[in-house]
């Protein structure tokens, strides 16, 4: 496993001896701390998989895709054997994988199918404060396999802003800790004066050139509310931008292929000569762009900024 310059490492140890003691833990992590990516991989590295896999569960399927495919190039391995993931219709996992990041329902058709969960040693819910119905239902049952045939599934609840003391009294007896993030230093900016009929896209493109001379480098990133809106910005800042700037969208419904080119550094994904100083302009919807992009220095709420 690398080791990233990430605040989760700081609790290794503490989480490893906690797991040790207790079967259950509550884990309250910022966004950006590494949880989502690393302490499935200090599970396994750790020894406390035994033989078995450790399911990681999402709320959403672009974020279980993008984590598996982060920690296989992570970890130097290709994506469907050490490391993998499951959604429906769409399965990138074999017999040999150990970590498996899922959505939620396949978890629960497995559990109905499988009670004993044969071949998966712990279970962690990620990002537990989005709270989905199949969220619960599953945590719930993997409570009661745990009380029953398998006290020693390993079961985890992370998150970054939960009200831990409810989650905490529902799993006792278990284990809390806490992880510290990383801030950055954020400006909020709003319109001076009221959008009124311009279109979203137009104002988020005109923002756009305004901000770009205070930010000489690094990439955007631009929440629109929906993919409508998300393409019509695509366009008209394609049309305006120029070659400087290389234009993506985000969001649930592309294709993989599309996803990964929104997320990778551009000159590859591409495949194409570009200017070596040209930047990166990413139209995501916000719940779409959960994951860091470590080249983003201006992040623009442009739907927020509409109605404001």
């Amino acid at each position: 496993m690398q080791h990233f310059d990430l605040p989760i490492f700081e609790i290794e140890h503490s989480l490893v001896e906690a797991l040790h003691t207790h079967k259950r833990l509550v884990l309250c992590a910022p966004t950006g701390s590494g949880k989502s990516t690393q302490v499935p991989q200090m599970l396994l590295e750790r020894g406390l998989l035994g033989d078995g896999q450790v399911t990681v569960l999402q709320p959403r399927r672009l974020p279980t895709r993008m984590l598996a495919s982060w920690v296989a190039r992570a970890r130097n391995v290709k994506l469907g054997g050490e490391v993998g993931y499951q959604m429906r219709f769409d399965t990138v996992a074999s017999h040999e994988t150990r970590i498996c990041y899922v959505t939620e329902g396949v978890l629960l058709r497995r559990m109905l199918a499988d009670p004993g969960l044969r071949g998966v040693s712990a279970i962690i819910f990620d990002e537990f404060h989005e709270r989905h119905l199949y969220g619960d239902i599953t945590l719930a049952r993997a409570l009661e396999i745990q009380q029953g045939s398998r006290p020693d599934l390993v079961i985890i609840v992370m998150s970054a802003t939960l009200d831990v003391a409810a989650v905490e009294t529902y799993l006792q007896p278990c284990t809390r800790l806490s992880s510290e993030g990383r801030a950055h230093p954020v400006s909020i900016e709003y319109l001076s004066t009221p959008a009124g009929e311009t279109p979203v896209w137009t104002l988020a493109v005109k923002e756009l050139r305004r901000v770009l001379p205070k930010c000489p480098k690094g990439d955007v990133l631009i929440f629109m509310p929906g993919t409508y809106e998300i393409a019509r910005t695509v366009r008209e800042a394609s049309e305006t931008l120029g070659s400087e700037f290389a234009v993506f969208p985000l969001h649930g419904e592309l294709t993989p292929k599309d996803q990964d080119a929104a997320v990778a550094r551009f000159r590859k994904a591409l495949r194409q000569p570009l200017p070596q100083d040209a930047r990166q302009v990413v139209q995501s919807q916000a719940q779409a762009a959960q994951r860091n992009h470590d080249q983003i220095r201006d992040l623009r709420n442009e739907a927020r900024a509409a109605r404001a």
